[in-house]
């Protein structure tokens, strides 16, 4: 009996015998057994950790982030829905409070001020959830608003603050989250968000001058930290 060359059966085997699994590869993956269906509807995630400046406060010399604000800790909240399994859309809200670094620092030890620093950011973002229903939920997040950070000092009876505001240019954001039922989730993330002063307000012992920035510059803060999901 005359034998089939190798590569002409090999190929018969390829054609003929795969066809079944081929067609089952493109079959979606089940649920994870144990883990909490994928949903969609109203979400809310809080967000804290460390936060810190980069970059220049304004176009003047020495007007960096770093000479004026320390690290911040802050807590933000996302709120909306999700439109499907994979996609959130709502809006986020932001308050950081810390201290001062750099020359303000070095007048505040000097003049014996009680100095702080705290900002204020607010806007839109929309999120991209990848696996929705799985255990782990890697995601990414691009959001857009306004950002306020302020200085205050006090010395007695004196009280001074310089408040300074922009738009939020980019607000990036990626994390993971361990969806732990189908009520809560927790997990780690990052945000880095790019913003640039464009007024700034000084106020004195109850009075109050307003301005624009001249020199305009762009500024970042990065925080690191962790992220509490409702209805992951």
């Amino acid at each position: 009996m005359r034998r089939i060359p190798f590569f002409f059966a090999a190929t018969a085997a390829c054609v003929l015998g795969t066809a079944t699994p081929a067609r089952a590869q493109t079959e979606p993956d089940a649920p994870e057994e144990g883990t909490p269906p994928a949903r969609k509807g109203f979400q809310l995630a809080l967000r804290s950790g460390y936060m810190v400046p980069f970059g220049k406060a304004s176009g003047a010399p020495g007007d960096t982030m770093g000479n004026t604000f320390s690290g911040q800790v802050p807590l933000l909240v996302d709120i909306g829905g999700k439109l499907s399994p994979n996609v959130f859309l709502g809006g986020y809200l932001g308050l950081g409070f810390g201290g001062t670094a750099g020359e303000t620092s070095n007048v505040c030890s000097r003049d014996n001020v009680t100095c702080v620093t705290a900002s204020l950011r607010l806007g839109i973002e929309a999120q991209y959830q990848f696996t929705p229903d799985a255990s782990t939920n890697p995601w990414i997040g691009y959001g857009i608003g306004i950002e306020s950070t302020a200085f205050s000092g006090s010395n007695g009876g004196t009280t001074y603050s310089v408040a300074a505001a922009g738009w939020e240019f980019g607000h990036f954001m990626a994390g993971l989250d361990f969806r732990l039922s189908k009520t809560i989730g927790i997990g780690p993330m990052v945000d880095f968000s790019l913003a640039e002063y464009t007024t700034i307000s000084v106020k004195e012992n109850g009075q109050t001058s307003n301005g624009t920035v001249a020199n305009k510059a762009l500024h970042e803060w990065l925080l690191v930290g962790p992220r509490l999901v409702f209805f992951p």
